[in-house]
C-alpha cells in the first residue's frame, strides 16, 4: 500500500499537461465532447489520467474499449507526426479530433475530444457493427442516440480552437484559470457541505454523496463502509457503478489500512485488491479514511481511478462532514429509541396489567416481552404442582400443541436449572459459553438466548425463554435487565390475577346453583336491582319471568327424586338454550325458575314467554305420559317494570299472582299480572292457550 504525498511548491508551480485538460474542460464549446490526454515517447503511445471511455455509455455497454484504442493510437501519432489536429472516426463512426502540444523535449503530448455522433445515424454501420459484435442492434441504436451530436464541422472547429487555445495560453494564464476553477469547486463544494447539515436521515445523505463523487468528481466506481460502532466490522456497500452488497471488511483489516487513523489516502495495489476487497474486480483501489476526531468509522474506496491532490482534499472533506452527520444520526437514533422504549415499556406494563385471566396473562407476558427485546421465538413455562416437571403454557415460533408434547424436568436442561437455581441465564453463543456448550439446535436461526425465572411470593412458578433476536444479533446485557424489569412487574400481576380468580371462583360458588348450574336466588336478587336501577335510568322496561314446572311434585312422588333432578337439569338447559344473548336465566328454587328479559316491554314478552313454554313442551321427559295433562308442561307469569313494580319484591309478587293464575287456568299457559283478569283473580284468563285445547265459550 502506498500513502498519498503531499505536493511540494515546486510542482504545484509546474505546468503540467492534465492540469491543462483540466483548463480545456472548462470551455463550453468543448462540454458536450469526453476529452483525454496522451504521451507518446519512444513511439509508445500511452493515455494519462482517468481510463474511462471516450463514447460514454456506449463502450461500456456495447462496443468499444480494447478494439477502439488503436484507432486513438494511430490517430494520436497521425496528430504527432504532422503537429497539427486531426479529425477522424472510431468504428462505431463516433467522431474524435487529436490536437498535439509539446512541453518539453523527449515528451509530446495529444489532446482527444470524442464521444460525439452525426446528427443523421449511419443505420448500415449501425447494423454492420451489431452483427460483427453480436450485440442487440436495437440497444446499440438506442445508446447511439442517447449520445450528443455533431456535424464534421463542428467537430474541425472544436480541434482548431483547441489547437489556438494551446498556442495562445501561458503559464500566468493557465495557472489563473486554475485558480479561478479551483476556487468555483470549493464554493461548490462549500454549498454541498451547507446542504448536508439539513439533511435528516442516513439514505438522503448517502443519495448526496454519490450524487457529488459521481457528478462533481467524476468518479466511475466507488463503495463505501460505515462500522455499527467501536469494535464492530465495515459492511461495504457499492455507491456508484457497483453492486449493493460487496462483503465486509474486518476490524483488523480497517486498522491495517489506517494504523495511524486519519492518515490521509491509501493506495491497494492489483496484488492485495484480493485481500481488503475479495469480491471486487479491479486493478487498485484508492481508499480515504471516514473520520470523526481520532476515529475511523470506515473507508471510502474508489476503484481503479485518481485522484488530482486537491480533489482528494476535497473528498476528504466532504467524507470528513458524512461522519460529522452520521455521529449525529446515532446519538439521535440513540436517544430516540431511549424514548421509544420508555413508551414501549409502558404499552407492555398496561397490557400486561389490562389481561384478565390467567391463560391470557401466560400468552400476553411472552408476547409482550418478545416484543420489546425484538425476539422472534421464545416459550413461557410453568412448573407443575408436584414441583418435579415443567410444561410450556404458551409459545411462539412454533406450534403450541407440538410444544405441549415436550415436557423438561427441573433441574435438567437449560430452563430446568434455571427453574432450580433461580438465577436468570443470558448466554451470546450456546455453542462457546461454558455454562451450556451444546449444538445449536435447527429450529433456532441464532445462537443467543436468555431464560429467566418468574417468582411469585418469593417462590419459582416457571421459567420465561426468548431466542432469534429478528435483526440476527445478540442479546445483551441491558436486553437481560429490562427483562427482568417487565418480568418482575408481571409476576406481581400475575399473584393478583390468581387471587381474583380465586375470588370469582368463591363468588361463582356462592351465586350459582349447584344442581342446574343456573344463576341461584341471591343472583337474582342483585342483577335485577341493578337492572331495574339501569331501567329507571334510561327509561327503558324490564320484564321478569316466573316459570314453574306443572305438576311436578307428582312427578315426583311417581318417578323418584332422582328423575325429579334430571327433569330440572334438562329444563334449565332448555330455558338456557332458548333465551336471547342479554337474557339471565336463574332457578328460584324448588321446580320454579326465574328469567330477567332487560329492556323488554309487555308485548315483546308475551313471545319470549309463548317459546320458553313450546320449548319445555316439545323436549320429551321420562314417563310424563303419567301426568295429569299427559306431559310434563310450564306454566307462566308475568310482569313487567316500571308498571308493576319498581323492586325486587313488587315485582317478584306481581309475577308470582301471574303464575298462579296460569295455573288456576289450566296449566301450561303464559299470563301477564295486567291481563284484564287481573281485577277478578279467581276466574283467571289465559293470554296464551295451548295447542290443540278448545276455545272457551262466550
Amino acid at each position: 500500500m502506498e500513502r498519498g504525498k503531499t505536493m511540494s511548491s515546486d510542482e504545484s508551480a509546474t505546468l503540467k499537461p492534465l492540469e491543462l485538460l483540466e483548463v480545456l474542460s472548462g470551455y463550453p464549446f468543448l462540454e458536450k465532447f469526453d476529452l483525454a490526454l496522451f504521451y507518446e515517447k519512444d513511439g509508445i503511445v500511452t493515455r494519462l489520467g482517468t481510463v474511462s471511455p471516450l463514447c460514454g455509455v456506449l463502450a461500456r455497454n456495447l462496443v468499444c474499449i480494447e478494439k477502439c484504442e488503436p484507432s486513438y493510437e494511430r490517430a494520436v501519432k497521425l496528430a504527432l507526426g504532422k503537429q497539427k489536429p486531426m479529425v477522424f472516426s472510431c468504428r462505431a463512426g463516433l467522431m474524435n479530433f487529436a490536437v498535439p502540444y509539446q512541453v518539453c523535449e523527449g515528451f509530446r503530448y495529444c489532446f482527444v475530444g470524442g464521444g460525439v455522433r452525426n446528427p443523421t445515424l449511419d443505420l448500415f454501420l449501425t447494423e454492420k457493427l451489431a452483427k460483427s459484435d453480436r450485440i442487440d442492434g436495437f440497444a446499440l441504436l438506442e445508446s447511439l442516440e442517447r449520445l450528443p451530436s455533431a456535424t464534421s464541422q463542428e467537430v474541425k472547429d472544436a480541434a482548431m480552437e483547441v489547437s489556438r487555445l494551446l498556442g495562445g495560453l501561458v503559464a500566468d494564464s493557465i495557472q489563473a484559470r486554475l485558480l479561478e476553477k479551483n476556487l468555483e469547486m470549493f464554493r461548490t463544494v462549500r454549498g454541498i457541505l451547507a446542504h448536508m447539515e439539513g439533511i435528516s436521515n442516513p439514505e438522503d445523505l448517502m443519495g448526496l454523496l454519490s450524487e457529488t463523487l459521481g457528478i462533481l468528481f467524476d468518479i466511475p466506481r466507488v463503495a463505501i463502509g460505515i462500522t455499527n460502532g467501536p469494535g464492530k466490522d465495515v459492511s461495504l456497500h457499492g455507491l456508484i457503478g457497483m453492486v449493493k452488497n460487496l462483503g465486509i471488511c474486518s476490524e483488523t483489516q480497517l486498522a491495517s489500512l489506517f494504523p495511524f487513523g486519519d492518515s490521509g489516502p491509501v493506495l491497494v495495489p492489483e496484488k492485495q485488491m484480493g485481500e481488503h476487497f475479495p469480491s471486487v474486480v479491479a486493478e487498485r483501489a484508492l481508499c480515504l479514511p471516514i473520520t470523526s476526531g481520532d476515529q475511523v468509522l470506515g473507508l471510502l474506496a474508489i476503484f481503479d481511478d485518481d485522484l488530482k491532490y486537491r480533489d482528494s482534499l476535497l473528498v476528504g472533506m466532504i467524507t470528513d462532514r458524512v461522519a460529522a452527520k452520521l455521529l449525529q444520526f446515532r446519538v439521535e437514533e440513540s436517544h430516540r429509541l431511549e424514548a421509544s422504549l420508555a413508551s414501549k415499556f409502558v404499552t407492555v406494563l398496561s397490557t400486561i396489567s389490562s389481561t384478565e385471566n390467567r391463560r391470557d396473562l401466560y400468552l400476553s407476558i411472552l408476547e409482550t416481552a418478545a416484543d420489546l427485546l425484538q425476539a422472534s421465538s421464545g416459550s413461557l413455562m410453568l412448573i407443575d404442582d408436584n414441583g418435579k416437571n415443567l410444561r410450556i403454557e404458551s409459545v411462539l415460533g412454533m406450534s403450541l400443541q407440538l410444544a405441549r408434547s415436550m415436557s423438561a424436568r427441573v433441574g435438567r436442561g437449560i430452563a430446568g436449572k434455571v427453574a432450580e437455581s433461580g438465577e436468570p441465564l443470558l448466554v451470546k453463543d450456546i455453542e462457546r459459553d461454558s455454562r451450556v456448550r451444546i449444538s445449536n439446535r435447527s429450529r433456532f436461526k441464532t445462537k443467543s438466548f436468555i431464560s429467566i425465572p418468574l417468582r411469585v411470593k418469593g417462590s419459582v412458578i416457571g421459567v420465561l425463554n426468548l431466542s432469534d433476536k429478528r435483526n440476527g444479533g445478540v442479546f445483551s446485557e441491558a436486553d437481560l435487565e429490562l427483562l427482568l424489569t417487565v418480568a418482575r412487574h408481571a409476576c406481581v400481576v400475575l399473584e393478583r390475577t390468581e387471587f381474583s380468580e380465586k375470588a370469582a371462583q368463591l363468588e361463582e360458588v356462592t351465586l350459582a346453583d349447584p344442581l342446574t348450574g343456573l344463576f341461584n336466588r341471591r343472583f337474582l336478587e342483585q342483577r335485577l336491582d341493578e337492572e331495574l336501577s339501569r331501567c329507571g335510568r334510561q327509561q327503558q322496561s324490564v320484564t321478569i319471568l316466573q316459570v314453574d314446572l306443572d305438576n311436578f311434585r307428582v312427578y315426583n312422588e311417581l318417578c323418584g327424586h332422582a328423575a325429579g333432578d334430571v327433569v330440572l337439569k334438562k329444563t334449565a338447559r332448555l330455558l338456557k338454550g332458548s333465551a336471547r344473548q342479554m337474557d339471565i336465566v336463574t332457578r328460584f328454587g324448588g321446580e320454579r325458575f326465574c328469567i330477567i328479559l332487560p329492556g323488554t316491554s309487555k308485548k315483546e314478552s308475551f313471545c319470549v314467554a309463548e317459546r320458553f313454554r313450546r320449548e319445555v313442551e316439545r323436549a320429551g321427559f321420562t314417563h310424563e305420559e303419567n301426568l295429569p295433562l299427559g306431559r310434563l308442561t310450564v306454566s307462566i307469569g308475568i310482569a313487567t317494570a316500571p308498571a308493576n313494580g319498581n323492586d325486587f319484591q313488587s315485582l317478584i309478587g306481581c309475577a308470582d299472582v301471574a303464575l298462579h293464575r296460569a295455573k288456576l287456568s289450566g296449566r301450561n299457559r303464559v299470563v301477564h299480572f295486567d291481563s284484564p283478569a287481573s281485577a277478578n283473580p279467581t276466574t283467571p284468563t289465559a293470554v296464551f292457550r295451548p295447542l290443540g285445547e278448545p276455545k272457551a265459550r262466550a
